[in-house]
């Protein structure tokens, strides 16, 4: 039984990497025809491809992200299958992106770095406050690292009418202690894929331990921009793949992966 449950898992791993090269091999094939040369070309060459020719890929990326707890969990090995999926979906499709269709609330599916730096909160506090990828990576591991630390359900909110992006993470920080950090950015569109991100505040909602604090907002524009000029709070992300129910993100300069659903 043993031996048979590990050939089972074995010709899984091969299937599903199987289906992984497949798809990016005829993507890669797909480039070569159009440029007669096998190089990366930029997504408006792939103007027959539908959102539809994507479906299987679609497929297999939310299969494989689907146990990786939001990223948490990911091997290297698993990181490099998502990024390989995503590449094949945003060269095919990057291009159909209309940036109007991104506002609604979206649920975080997969983060290639730490689940809680989907928050904008954490774009701002690298490049505009700490300014060294370096040094906010070691803070960010040693947060994540903390005993009894768990980021739950991540959520985003964009509007364009009201020029909000609400970004809303559940953290569990000590067994018990519980809150939602809600962090306000304005958010404008930068055609043809980007938004720009400009952090204001944040706040711990839904705090069981220390209710006080709901009503307590940092003004994290203020202070930043006390410290390191005008601007300081203002990020970019990129859109780079977008349908009716999915979208994936890209933050500059490190070009971290955010996976989301519509909720």
């Amino acid at each position: 039984m043993a031996l048979a449950s590990t050939s089972y898992n074995a010709l899984a791993q091969c299937s599903r990497r199987y289906t992984l090269h497949y798809h990016v091999a005829a993507v890669r094939q797909h480039r070569a025809t159009l440029s007669g040369r096998p190089a990366r070309l930029r997504p408006a060459a792939f103007e027959s491809v539908s959102l539809d020719d994507l479906l299987p890929t679609k497929l297999e990326l939310l299969k494989k992200v689907a146990c990786l707890n939001r990223g948490a969990i990911a091997s290297s090995n698993d990181k490099y299958e998502v990024s390989s999926f995503v590449e094949v979906m945003e060269d095919a499709a990057g291009s159909l992106v209309q940036l109007d269709d991104v506002q609604g609330k979206w649920e975080l599916l997969y983060s290639s770095v730490e689940p809680f730096r989907s928050s904008p909160f954490f774009w701002a506090f690298q490049e505009g406050l700490v300014q060294s990828r370096g040094v906010a990576a070691q803070i960010f591991s040693f947060t994540d690292s903390i005993p009894g630390a768990h980021v739950g359900a991540a959520y985003q909110t964009i509007s364009f009418d009201t020029a909000k992006l609400i970004s809303e993470v559940d953290l569990e920080v000590f067994p018990g202690i519980r809150g939602t950090v809600v962090t306000t950015s304005m958010v404008v569109q930068e055609p043809p894929r980007s938004l720009a991100v400009t952090v204001q505040n944040t706040r711990v909602a839904n705090s069981n331990l220390l209710p006080f604090v709901d009503s307590v907002t940092v003004p994290v524009q203020e202070i930043m921009e006390a410290v390191r000029g005008p601007g300081s709070t203002r990020v970019a992300v990129d859109i780079t793949y977008l349908d009716s129910d999915l979208r994936i993100s890209r933050t500059r300069p490190d070009n971290e992966i955010f996976i989301y659903r519509r909720v």
